[in-house]
């Protein structure tokens, strides 16, 4: 065990303990200056503690600060470090010092994955999910303090690291042997098969369907060390049961499902939308050899009918894979709590161009989560997204759809307001007349505002009983008009006027 243990983080730490929740997040802007800083500072103190070589311990690819694919920066930050397909990454790997150092950057710069890394001499390093890389070692380190503060980083002893395996909460793990295999075996042959899930690393999943003995063999043969496995019920041909299951969501789950011509696994998180039969596409479709199963995600959820992880070559288990909840896990239940068209409060954090605007839900784990389109501000003209919803304004919002693939809320802002658009149908007659304005021309007519969030186009045909080249030969932009309704489309949003002389 380390008797000196160091923070190193870029925060000053009278500063942090002031500040709300004691952290805040470093800019994007300023992240790989920090990452290079901590990944010179952590070589420094390797190199004093003589630790040329590294040994992962509990590697994950994602999950720990987020799940979301946008994070995925450079294949999850491993590109480079390890071969394709990951060989060489997983529980009790060992790595040169490089090696370990582009893990730690990867993991400051939250590009997915996580792990720790230690030494028999009982050096370490692990990066925590507030900017923080924690050193350990036998001995004191005075000069790489020194030179990490040189850096423009912090270091102050600690008493110990909060990811020492020491606090790991692991479950009762049974070793994968001999005796887990034909147990497997018989639950396949009564069955007709099953669904076995590796878990090589952490949030990261390979399957295999398993029908025979002889498939079994080959799987094991296969499997990545120290695996964590469980065992499903088989795939199901029954589509109609999986998809009816998929738009009930009682719980957060993992879709698998088997190609059609049976020859791979696809898995993504189920979501309603992939299982609605009113959209452009069905997601979730049956078909010759296609085959589905619902996976529970969360821990409570999870029952197996069998689970183990792979002991080393010499039979002895000695993975110990922690099951502490994560920040990542936290956020995760936070989104699994809100439903669509619930009504969610925040502060608008970050703006993205004319795209939209990025809301805090709040002030923790809600950092982020929404998302603002700038369609869904109002349903009438304004200049700048600022007009709406500048940053640092509290805003209440409508949830119009959750997105797990990019760990998002969609709100709207106008699903709160009546849509003027029905309102002005419900209160006008096709063949009225109505005063209006022009505010845009274009090639196939004129755009007339009628109300607040209300426009309708006067197409060319209708802008005077003569025949004209183009809307400037009639109108201009900011000529007030009295104009005909012909007809309102409430599903196609379309609202068709004349300027054209009634007849009759």
């Amino acid at each position: 065990m380390a008797s000196f243990v160091y923070r190193i983080t870029p925060y000053d730490p009278a500063e942090r303990e002031a500040a709300d929740h004691g952290w805040t997040a470093v800019p994007h802007d300023s992240r790989e200056g920090v990452a290079a800083a901590c990944v010179a500072a952590a070589a420094g103190f390797a190199l004093d503690a003589g630790a040329d070589h590294l040994t992962v311990d509990n590697p994950m690819l994602e999950g720990f600060f987020s799940f979301s694919v946008r994070r995925r920066r450079g294949g999850h930050g491993l590109s480079g470090l390890f071969p394709y397909g990951l060989a060489g990454y997983h529980d009790g790997a060992g790595v040169p010092l490089a090696t370990g150092l582009g893990l730690l950057r990867a993991m400051v710069l939250r590009d997915g994955t996580w792990c720790r890394l230690v030494t028999a001499s009982g050096f370490f390093l692990h990066v925590g999910d507030q900017d923080d890389v924690y050193v350990g070692s036998d001995r004191p380190h005075e000069e790489a303090v020194a030179r990490t503060r040189a850096l423009g980083l912090f270091a102050e002893p600690v008493e110990l690291s909060p990811y020492d395996p020491a606090f790991d909460e692991t479950d009762g793990e049974r070793p994968a042997g001999d005796a887990f295999w034909a147990e497997l075996r018989g639950i396949a042959a009564e069955h007709g098969g099953v669904l076995l899930e590796e878990r090589h690393i952490a949030n990261a999943y390979r399957w295999h369907r398993v029908t025979t003995a002889s498939e079994a063999a080959a799987v094991r043969a296969v499997l990545a060390p120290r695996a964590r496995l469980s065992v499903w019920p088989d795939l199901s041909e029954d589509i109609e049961a999986v998809r009816a299951a998929i738009l009930r969501r009682q719980r957060l789950e993992l879709l698998v499902e088997q190609s059609s011509d049976g020859a791979s696994l696809q898995v993504r998180i189920a979501e309603p939308w992939m299982a609605r039969a009113d959209g452009s596409s069905l997601m979730v479709a049956a078909g010759a050899a296609r085959r589905a199963a619902l996976v529970p995600l969360e821990p409570a959820d999870r029952h197996p009918l069998l689970a183990g992880v792979l002991p080393d070559a010499d039979g002895v288990l000695r993975a110990r894979w922690r099951t502490n909840r994560t920040r990542a896990d936290e956020r995760r239940t936070l989104l699994a709590s809100l439903r669509v068209d619930d009504v969610v409060t925040g502060v608008v954090a970050t703006g993205l161009d004319d795209v939209g605007v990025h809301v805090d839900l709040d002030d923790d784990l809600g950092r982020g989560l929404g998302f603002l389109r700038v369609p869904e501000m109002s349903w009438g003209h304004f200049d700048s997204v600022d007009d709406i919803a500048p940053v640092g304004r509290e805003i209440r919002a409508r949830i119009i759809g959750i997105d797990w693939a990019w760990e998002r809320v969609n709100l709207s802002l106008k699903a709160l307001l009546p849509d003027p658009l029905g309102l002005f149908a419900a209160a006008r007659q096709v063949g009225e007349s109505i005063p209006g304005r022009v505010t845009k021309l274009v090639p196939f007519g004129a755009f007339v505002r009628l109300a607040e969030g209300v426009e309708g186009l006067v197409h060319l045909a209708e802008l005077a009983d003569r025949q004209v080249e183009g809307p400037e030969d009639v109108v201009a932009v900011g000529d007030h008009v009295l104009v005909t309704l012909i007809d309102v489309d409430l599903e196609r949003r379309r609202i068709s006027l004349s300027l054209r002389t009634p007849t009759g």
